[in-house]
């Protein structure tokens, strides 16, 4: 009666502990996840209210809506993701309106900490960023100009400072640059940018460069200029040919150097990266399938070509994670296969830790929403890897350990729309609902008083389990990454447990001593 009594605790307990977890059922799946005050926020989308914003402490009873900002189903469609989203005196800074007009909304979390700013009545806000005491933005007055902005946090202490004519598309990047608001904005009717500044004042509001042409990986195309990147009050970013670096003012905003040359191959993704106070600008290419990786020393000035990469077949690029002295990214193996790779900075060595999917169908026009994968920094050993697999439609999610150096697939994880990575767990959208993923299935749930030796680990056939102080171990399990049971011994009498039918990979063994559970990863060979 005791041990199925331990059992039944012990199930019990597990399943609680399932890896994936409901956390709310909306109308539509949830959007532009953001962290804000110990919590996450997001665009959540309620039958009753349409898409307004919700916030979340991981729990479900505390996900709910913050407030509805525009009354009836159709919401106000918040902008909460970190390009249209800023923090501003401890307030979170965001755009939300109607479907003619938008606002700059601030929240402190909390329902009657959520005011409106402005009060436009045709117009729609741009872009924001943070200057000094202001929070600086843009709007576009019909389809021909837009004007710049600033705001002192207090009702009705919008102030405009300058009304731009000739100019159109979104502005693809804003910043600041020593006490400076930075922006960049097409001209109409031409293929080309200028990169602006402002000081606050109508006077000191100018562009600091010539019209100058992207190469195809910006947020307006072949308009937009492209890796921008901060470095010791500096700002640096690529045209369609050379490197430009600036310090605001426009005597020093100078043309750097050659790099890719986007005159016949245009870029479809890029991205910037500083290490050890040198600057990495990557390009990809879908339809070359080519990578490469430019390094530029601020120090000595040189500007090279490190790494060049191109497939024989077409493959999924990813964004760039900096771990210690190299980067993680996705490029393609000797068969065009995307694989997860490693590049290591001090020798420019690149070494493939794993295949991940097959090769997949080359896309007609590259989107980098929806057709580059996505690397997400759980931990300082663990990453997660959401991968285009097939073709833009469907995804792959795996779990990188690089301490265990293990890449498994976890089911659960494929095929989601949007991840936050959240006090170590993973948050996300998939079926209309918000879901949590825990990892970390390898922390006790009671805090263990008592060790026990698992080995072999690697195993093959069995893993033998010994407990100190001659404790018996009442009962064994086993489960995979997903949280699913795929061994079970509940009648402890054998110092082993049999691994034999499992399939290779990293699994889960938990045992109850004592009371106590505890757990360990073990690698199935």
């Amino acid at each position: 009666m005791k041990t199925k009594l331990l059992f039944f605790i012990f199930v019990f307990n597990f399943t609680n502990l399932s890896a994936q977890q409901k956390i709310y059922d909306f109308y539509g799946n949830p959007d532009y996840f953001i962290k804000f005050n110990d919590h996450i926020l997001f665009e959540g989308y309620d039958e009753e209210f349409g898409r307004e914003v919700w916030k979340s402490d991981g729990t479900s009873n505390n996900t709910k809506m913050i407030a509805d900002i525009y009354p009836g189903k159709k919401g106000s469609y918040p902008l909460l993701s970190e390009d249209y989203s800023v923090t501003f005196k401890d307030d979170l800074y965001f755009i939300a309106g109607t479907e003619n007009f938008s606002d700059i909304w601030k929240t402190d979390g909390t329902t009657n900490g959520t005011i409106k700013l402005t009060n436009f009545l045709k117009e729609r806000v741009l872009r924001i960023f943070p200057v000094g005491d202001y929070v600086f933005f843009l709007i576009r007055i019909g389809n021909d100009h837009l004007q710049v902005w600033r705001t002192d946090g207090s009702i009705g202490g919008a102030v405009m400072i300058k009304d731009i004519q000739n100019y159109f598309f979104d502005p693809s990047f804003v910043g600041e640059l020593n006490g400076n608001f930075i922006f960049t904005i097409s001209a109409t009717g031409l293929s080309s940018s200028r990169i602006w500044r402002s000081d606050g004042t109508t006077e000191g509001t100018y562009p600091i460069s010539p019209l100058l042409s992207g190469n195809g990986s910006g947020y307006s195309g072949t308009n937009a200029l492209s890796q921008y990147i901060k470095f010791n009050n500096k700002l640096y970013f690529i045209t369609r040919h050379f490197l430009y670096e600036t310090d605001g003012t426009l005597e020093n905003t100078k043309n750097i150097g050659s790099v890719w040359n986007a005159q016949s191959d245009l870029v479809n993704y890029s991205s910037a990266i500083e290490v050890n106070n040198n600057l990495y600008f990557i390009f990809f290419s879908a339809n070359k399938h080519k990578l490469s990786i430019w390094k530029f020393d601020p120090a000595n000035r040189t500007l090279n070509e490190i790494y060049t990469h191109t497939s024989q077949k077409y493959f999924s690029p990813s964004n760039f994670i900096k771990i210690d002295n190299s980067l993680l990214f996705l490029s393609s193996n000797e068969i065009g296969a995307a694989s997860l790779v490693s590049f290591d900075f001090a020798t420019y060595k690149v070494s493939n830790l794993k295949q991940l999917s097959n090769t997949i169908e080359q896309t007609d026009a590259f989107i980098y929403l929806f057709d580059c994968s996505k690397i997400f920094k759980i931990n300082n050993n663990e990453y997660f890897i959401s991968e285009i697999d097939k073709d833009k439609y469907s995804r792959k999610g795996w779990i990188f350990n690089r301490a265990l150096n293990t890449i498994e697939n976890i089911s659960v994880l494929d095929n989601i729309r949007d991840a936050i990575v959240y006090n170590g767990d993973i948050y996300y959208a998939k079926g209309r609902k918000l879901w949590k993923y825990t990892n970390n299935l390898s922390t006790p749930l009671i805090e263990s008083r008592s060790s026990l030796v698992f080995y072999p680990n690697p195993a093959s056939d069995f893993v033998s389990i010994q407990a100190e102080n001659n404790n018996q171990v009442e009962n064994a399990q086993i489960f995979d990454l997903n949280g699913k049971l795929v061994s079970n011994k509940a009648d402890f009498a054998a110092d082993k447990i049999d691994v034999s039918k499992l399939n290779p990979g990293t699994y889960i063994l938990k045992a109850k001593v004592n009371g106590t559970i505890i757990s360990k990863k073990i690698i199935k060979n």
